[in-house]
C-alpha cells in the first residue's frame, strides 16, 4: 500500500515539474471600483430574448469581464455585454453573449426544471441586503431554460429553491442574447437599502471556462461581489401569493390488498408582511407531484438519506439551515449525521410512505440583521404496517415546531440557535436545542478562504436520562489553486435522538484531516488541472474508544483542457463488525463474522467532456471485502440526441468472493429518458432495477409549466418484482396522480 501511494505522489510530481509549466499567477485587478448605478425605466422591456427593444438603449451597461476559471483574472476569451434596468416592480437584466464559434455553443437542456450545470449559460447574482451573507442566483441557457438558487450562506447556493421569475433567450449570428425579469415579489430585501451586491458571470463549456464581472478566489458568490446603487422606490404590491391546487391520486398495493383513490383541493398562501418578513400558510397540503425518491440499492449498515423535494418546505428554507448543512467544507466527513432538523420527518413515515398533513404555518425573514425562521406543522394520524400489510401501530396526530435564529458577527460570520419540538414517528415527546457559530473570512491570506464551525446540540427524549448530546468543530482552508485543507472533530453521544432530525450513527466520535494541492496549467495544449488529495478519517465508538471504521487514502485527478478527466485513488479502509450489530452489507445480507477487517481499495475512473453528444463514463473499484474480495465496474452513457431528447443509462456490476457466500454477482441498472417538447412541457421517465431485491421501479412525470407559478403535472409510478428470477415481473403497486397549480399574485 505504501509503495502504491509513493508511486502516485511521484506521478503527480513528475507531471507538474518535468512535463508541464504550471500557470503563473495573474495580477489581481483592483475591483474596489466595481460599482454602477442602475437605470430606472418608465417602460418595462418585453421578455422575449430580443435586445432590440428600445428601452435597453438607456440601460446601465457593463462588459469588463475577466476569466473566472480556470485561470482567474486572465483576459476573457469571449466578449459579454450586460444591460441593467429597474422599475417599481422588477429588476431587468439583458445579456449579449458574443461567441466567435456560435456553432459550438452547448445548449442541450430545454425543460424548465432541467439541470444547467453543463450548459453554456449566463448567471446573475444579487444580494438585496448587501450583507455578503445571503442572496439569489438566476441562470439562463441559450434555449431559455431557467434555473435558480438561494444562498444558504454567503458562499453556498442551494438549487432546491424555486422562485417565480421570467427569462428568455434566442440565438443570434454571433452568439446569443438573453433577458431576465426578477420580480421584487419573489425576493426579500430592505426597502431602505439603495445598494445591492451584484455580479454576473458566464460559462463556456467547450473551453471548460467561465468569465465574470467580479471574482475573488475563483468562485462567484455574494460574499465577494460588486455593487449596484441607485435602487429605490421598489414595491411588492400587497406581497400576497395565493396558490390553489387540485389533485387526484390513486394507489393500488397488491401485496397488502389495499386500494385507495382521492380528489384533494389544497391551498398555499405566501404573504410578505414587509419586504423582509414572509408568512406562509398551507392547508390540506398536497405533495402528489413531487419527484419519486431513488430506489438505489443500500449496501451499507446505515439508513438512507433522501433530499427534500417538497415545495412548501423548500420555500425560504435558507432561514432554517443550521450547523454543517450544505457548507461543503474541506475535511467535513460527518455527512448526514446529527442533523437537528430534517423536514422529511414531517409528512413521510419511516418507510417512506406519505402521511397526510393537515396544515402548517411558517414565518421567516429578518428584523434588522437578525435572521429567523419558525415552522409549525400538523400531521394527521396514520397507521404503521409491516411488510405483509398488517397494522403494527397507530401514530396519533402530531404537532411539529421548529425555531431558528441567527445573528451576524464580525465581517462575514454568524452565531445562531435552533429549537425543535415534536416526534412525528412516535407517540411520545421529543425536543432539541442547539447552538452554532460559523466563521468565514473569504480573504484570509493569499486569496484563500478560511471557514470554521463550532456546533453544540442536545436532545430531550423521555426514553433517556443522559448522553443525548452532539458537538463538532471544523476548520477549512480553500482556494482555486495551491494548498487547501481542513480538519473536523465530531461527536454523537449514544442516546442522541432528534425527533425532527436525522442521524445514521450514535455513540460515535469522528476525527478527520484533509490536505490537497491543485496545479493549474495555462500553456499546456491538453492539460488544464491536476489535483492531488490526501484524506484520512476515523470513526470510533465514543464510550469504549474502540475503532468503528476508518479510511485513509490518496487521490490524483487530471482534468484535460477539453473537459474530460481521469481519477486514480488508493485507500486503506478498516471496519470493526460488532456482534449483534446491523448487517454491515445492508440489503446484500452477506454473513460477515464479527471482527476488525483491514481492506485495501483501488479505484480508477474516466469521465468524458459533459458537452459531448455522447458522454461515456466508466470506473473500476476493487480490492478487499471483509474476509474476501470484490471487483466493481460502473459504466454509464448519456446520449444527447438533440435539444429535445436525452437518454441516460447506468450499470453497476459487482463480483463478490467470500468464504461463506462463494462468488456472488450483483447487477444494478437505471435508465432515464427526458423529452422536452418545448421549454414549457417535458416528460421524464425512469427505470431502476437490481437483482438483489429483484425489484423494478418505473417512474414517469409529465410537467407543463404554463407560466412561472402555473403548472400541470401528471405522474404514473409502478413497482414490480421478479420473485422467481425469470424476468417475468409481477406488479406490486401502482400509483397515479395529477395536479394543477395556479399562482395568483397581488
Amino acid at each position: 500500500m505504501n509503495r502504491l501511494v509513493l508511486t502516485c505522489l511521484y506521478l503527480a510530481s513528475t507531471l507538474s515539474t518535468l512535463w508541464l509549466n504550471p500557470a503563473s499567477a495573474q495580477e489581481t485587478p483592483n475591483q474596489a471600483d466595481k460599482t454602477f448605478t442602475a437605470v430606472r425605466t418608465a417602460v418595462a422591456p418585453q421578455i422575449d430574448g430580443d435586445l432590440s427593444d428600445a428601452v435597453w438603449a438607456n440601460a446601465a451597461r457593463i462588459d469588463d469581464f475577466l476569466e473566472l476559471s480556470p485561470i482567474e483574472h486572465r483576459p476573457a476569451s469571449e466578449h459579454t455585454e450586460v444591460f441593467i434596468l429597474f422599475d417599481d416592480e422588477a429588476l431587468y437584466v439583458g445579456f449579449y453573449v458574443h461567441d466567435s464559434r456560435p456553432d459550438e455553443i452547448t445548449a442541450n437542456v430545454m425543460r424548465p426544471d432541467g439541470p444547467l450545470r453543463d450548459e453554456d449559460k449566463v448567471n446573475l447574482i444579487i444580494d438585496p441586503f448587501n450583507n455578503q451573507r445571503s442572496g439569489y442566483q438566476f441562470q439562463l441557457n441559450a434555449n431559455g431554460a431557467r434555473s435558480e438558487a438561494i444562498y444558504v450562506t454567503g458562499t453556498r447556493p442551494s438549487y432546491d429553491w424555486e422562485g417565480i421569475w421570467n427569462g428568455a433567450s434566442r440565438f443570434v449570428e454571433d452568439g446569443w442574447t438573453a433577458e431576465m425579469e426578477i420580480p421584487y415579489k419573489s425576493l426579500s430585501f430592505d426597502p431602505e437599502n439603495g445598494t445591492w451586491g451584484f455580479n454576473v458571470f458566464r460559462n463556456i463549456q467547450r473551453e471548460q471556462a467561465s468569465t465574470a464581472w467580479y471574482s475573488t478566489n475563483g468562485t462567484p458568490h455574494p460574499a465577494a461581489a460588486g455593487k449596484m446603487t441607485g435602487i429605490s422606490g421598489l414595491t411588492q404590491g400587497l406581497g400576497l401569493d395565493v396558490i390553489p391546487s387540485f389533485s387526484g391520486t390513486s394507489f393500488d398495493d397488491r401485496v397488502a390488498g389495499n386500494e385507495e383513490s382521492e380528489l384533494k383541493p389544497s391551498l398555499d398562501i405566501f404573504y410578505k408582511i414587509n419586504p423582509q418578513i414572509n408568512l406562509a400558510v398551507t392547508l390540506n397540503t398536497d405533495f402528489s407531484a413531487t419527484e419519486a425518491d431513488s430506489n438505489a440499492l443500500n449496501n451499507t449498515r446505515f439508513r438512507q438519506y433522501f433530499e427534500e423535494q417538497r415545495g412548501f418546505f423548500l420555500n425560504d428554507f435558507d432561514n432554517f439551515k443550521y450547523g454543517l448543512q450544505d457548507l461543503q467544507l474541506q475535511a467535513e466527513e460527518s455527512g448526514n449525521n446529527a442533523l437537528a432538523f430534517y423536514s422529511r420527518r414531517i409528512g413521510i413515515s419511516e418507510d417512506g410512505i406519505p402521511v397526510d398533513i393537515v396544515g402548517g404555518v411558517k414565518l421567516s425573514g429578518r428584523i434588522g440583521e437578525t435572521e429567523f425562521g419558525t415552522l409549525v406543522m400538523r400531521q394527521d394520524e396514520f397507521e404503521v404496517r409491516d411488510e405483509d400489510g398488517n397494522v403494527t401501530d397507530v401514530i396519533d396526530p402530531t404537532n411539529a415546531f421548529v425555531a431558528r435564529v441567527s445573528q451576524p458577527v464580525f465581517a462575514e460570520s454568524k452565531v445562531g440557535f435552533i429549537f425543535t419540538d415534536g416526534n412525528p414517528a412516535e407517540n411520545q415527546s421529543n425536543s432539541l436545542y442547539g447552538f452554532d457559530f460559523q466563521y468565514r473570512d473569504t480573504e484570509f491570506y493569499g486569496g484563500k478562504s478560511l471557514d470554521g464551525v463550532i456546533l453544540v446540540q442536545q436532545t430531550s427524549d423521555p426514553d433517556f436520562n443522559d448522553k443525548q448530546g452532539s458537538y463538532a468543530a471544523v476548520i477549512s482552508l480553500s482556494d482555486q489553486s495551491g494548498w487547501q485543507g481542513g480538519a473536523e472533530y465530531f461527536v454523537i453521544e449514544e442516546n442522541y435522538s432528534p425527533g425532527l432530525g436525522f442521524t445514521q450513527r450514535t455513540d460515535a466520535e469522528l476525527i478527520t484531516g484533509n490536505l490537497s494541492y491543485t496545479w493549474l496549467y495555462d500553456d499546456s495544449s491538453w492539460l488544464q488541472e491536476v489535483i492531488v488529495n490526501f484524506d484520512s478519517h476515523q470513526w470510533n465508538f465514543l464510550e469504549s474508544g474502540e475503532l468503528d471504521s476508518s479510511d485513509t487514502g490518496i487521490e490524483v485527478e487530471l482534468i484535460k483542457q477539453r473537459g474530460d478527466s481521469f481519477e486514480i485513488d488508493f485507500s486503506q479502509e478498516r471496519e470493526n463488525v460488532m456482534p449483534g450489530s446491523r448487517n454491515p452489507t445492508g440489503s446484500l445480507g452477506f454473513d460477515i463474522d464479527p471482527g476488525t477487517y483491514s481492506q485495501n481499495i483501488f479505484r480508477l475512473g474516466y469521465s468524458s467532456p459533459s458537452y459531448w453528444d455522447l458522454t461515456p463514463e466508466i470506473s473500476y473499484r476493487g480490492g478487499d471485502f471483509y474476509d474476501g474480495s470484490f471487483h466493481r465496474i460502473n459504466p454509464s452513457l448519456t446520449w444527447q440526441a438533440n435539444r429535445h431528447l436525452v437518454i441516460e443509462t447506468g450499470y453497476r456490476l459487482t463480483q463478490y468472493d467470500l468464504p461463506t457466500e462463494g462468488t456472488v454477482y450483483t447487477r444494478e441498472f437505471d435508465m432515464e429518458l427526458i423529452y422536452a417538447f418545448n421549454s414549457k412541457v417535458s416528460l421524464t421517465s425512469q427505470i431502476e432495477y437490481d437483482n438483489v431485491r429483484h425489484e423494478l421501479v418505473f417512474n414517469n412525470r409529465l410537467r407543463w409549466q404554463i407560466e412561472p407559478g402555473q403548472d400541470v403535472w401528471v405522474v404514473f409510478n409502478q413497482g414490480m418484482v421478479d420473485e422467481d428470477e425469470d424476468y417475468n415481473f409481477a406488479v406490486e403497486n401502482t400509483a397515479a396522480a395529477f395536479k394543477i397549480r395556479y399562482t395568483l399574485r397581488y
